[in-house]
């Protein structure tokens, strides 16, 4: 009997924001699948205490933009993952916040599934309402509506009415600030960096950062007097 491939969200960073129901399917998993990546490894750091001896699986995921090169690097870490569940081993892909949200992790999941194989996601708390809990504010209320959008290729987000949570903004900050600066929204722009690690930074207002922030940094913009 083959294994399964579960792809489990581990938070935004913070271990004691692990949900019981990944530490449970980390515990009972053989294999511990990871991104080979400098900044998506920050998910093996938030679950090595329940690892134990687990073998931990590297899974190549280039940064690129080349389509071409990251369909062979998914590929690859499929044929490494498949030759785990071939062995009846489970193997647990830990990714950074929810797997079901700008997650790395998806592209082999549908790869997995095309192939046959049983596959399965286990939510994790998502970086951007870990980010509102930290700045103890709300994403929406009422009937607000609320957009989260890619902060570095989402185009017209300026104009949407409600919340705006632009994720992973570092690469494309100053680009950002200066749509905000545009529409008079700079300083009403919140910015929440390395949400739950120990290098967090919390900015209630842009006119508070000095200097370019990091990859995982988060922006929330609320309307007007909800801000």
């Amino acid at each position: 009997m083959k294994g399964t491939l579960y792809g489990v969200g581990v938070g935004p960073g913070d271990p004691s924001l692990l949900t019981l129901k990944a530490i449970a399917c980390i515990q009972a998993a053989a294999v511990v699948a990871v991104p080979d990546s400098g900044s998506e490894q920050a998910a093996l750091k938030i679950v090595q205490e329940y690892i134990g001896g687990k073998e931990i699986l590297y899974c190549p995921m280039p940064m690129t933009r080349d389509e071409a090169v990251k369909q062979a690097a998914h590929e690859a870490g499929a044929d490494r993952i498949a030759s785990q569940l071939d062995q009846g081993r489970d193997v647990a892909f830990v990714t950074l916040g929810d797997p079901s949200i700008y997650s790395t992790y998806i592209y082999l999941h549908r790869i997995m599934l095309a192939r046959g194989y049983d596959a399965q996601l286990i939510p994790g708390i998502p970086s951007f309402c870990a980010a509102a809990a930290e700045l103890n504010m709300p994403l929406c209320e009422k009937e607000q509506p609320l957009h989260i959008l890619p902060g570095g290729t989402a185009e017209g987000w300026e104009d949407l009415p409600g919340t705006r949570v632009l994720m992973k903004i570092g690469k494309r900050f100053e680009q950002t600030a200066e749509k905000l600066k545009a529409h008079g929204l700079y300083e009403r722009a919140s910015l929440v960096e390395n949400c739950g690690m120990e290098s967090e930074r919390l900015f209630r207002s842009l006119s508070e950062l000095s200097g370019t922030p990091g990859y995982f940094s988060i922006i929330i913009v609320k309307d007007g007097e909800d801000a």
